[in-house]
């Protein structure tokens, strides 16, 4: 899987020099990155060893050239049949000096473009969404770490106007997650661009699926204190349009990630 760029960034001229890999993912340290890109494409059914294989190439090809870019490939263990690619940059004049240093290799680009063409046997829907961070709706944030195996992404669509009604939500869950000592962690991001705004993803990093379990069950205790549950629930439902809630499972084969960060868990990150 290849930085699969906005159309207004294929015709950049490139003036970025190279830079390095291992400078240009700091985003997957814990701390969780102020820019990120998803890219989520929808399988064809009965295509995904062959689509897994073609994403594998993608990876060989950046890594045999060293591309200053990286991210996390993951594959939906609910709902449609997905894969979702998550990149992150310090701002998103970095996400796009990332995409120029990518076009300086021509040859590179050449390659990909063979395997891009190759996707459309294996993709019915392709959607790139570019999101930001919001610190104040995140809980114990940590986005990705090195035993990370699965994210929890529930997509909240908010009525237009009702920014401000939906962001009292998610802090008052916030505040009634700390208040119960909940260990759970979230990061929550805006989009900016790429689907329906105003648009919240809400982002559970897990290390399996027992932390579902966790959450779960500790959901009593937090409701518990949440002041005023009924008027919460009901000011959710008047700011929301749709809630879609996916599992990702990551996998290490399609994401394309600096060494120094796999060999934190070399077991698992670089698994044949």
């Amino acid at each position: 899987m290849r930085p699969r760029l906005p159309v207004v960034l294929l015709g950049l001229a490139v003036t970025a020099p190279p830079l390095s890999l291992t400078a240009q993912s700091v985003w997957l340290s814990p701390t969780p990155p102020p820019a990120i890109r998803i890219v989520r494409e929808t399988a064809r059914f009965g295509t995904s060893a062959a689509h897994l294989n073609n994403e594998r190439n993608w990876v060989s090809t950046l890594r045999s050239k060293q591309v200053p870019y990286s991210y996390v490939g993951t594959v939906a263990a609910s709902g449609a049949p997905q894969f979702w690619f998550i990149g992150g940059a310090a701002d998103f004049r970095g996400l796009e000096s990332l995409d120029a240093s990518y076009q300086a290799d021509k040859t590179l680009a050449r390659q990909l473009d063979t395997l891009m063409a190759r996707e459309a046997a294996f993709v019915v829907d392709v959607q790139t969404v570019l999101a930001y961070y919001l610190p104040e709706l995140s809980y114990r944030p940590v986005f990705i770490q090195p035993e990370t195996r699965h994210f929890w992404v529930s997509t909240f669509t908010v009525r237009p106007g009702q920014d401000a009604a939906f962001i009292t939500v998610l802090k008052a869950y916030a505040a009634a997650y700390a208040a119960a000592g909940s260990e759970t962690s979230w990061v929550t991001y805006q989009l900016v661009a790429g689907g329906s705004s105003p648009t919240f993803y809400l982002l559970v990093p897990m290390t399996s699926y027992g932390d579902l379990d966790t959450d779960l069950a500790q959901g009593r205790t937090v409701g518990g204190k949440i002041p005023d549950p009924a008027a919460i629930a009901a000011q959710f439902t008047a700011s929301t349009v749709q809630v879609e809630t996916q599992v990702l499972t990551i996998s290490p084969k399609i994401s394309y990630v600096p060494d120094d960060f796999a060999e934190q868990d070399k077991a698992f990150w670089k698994a044949r």
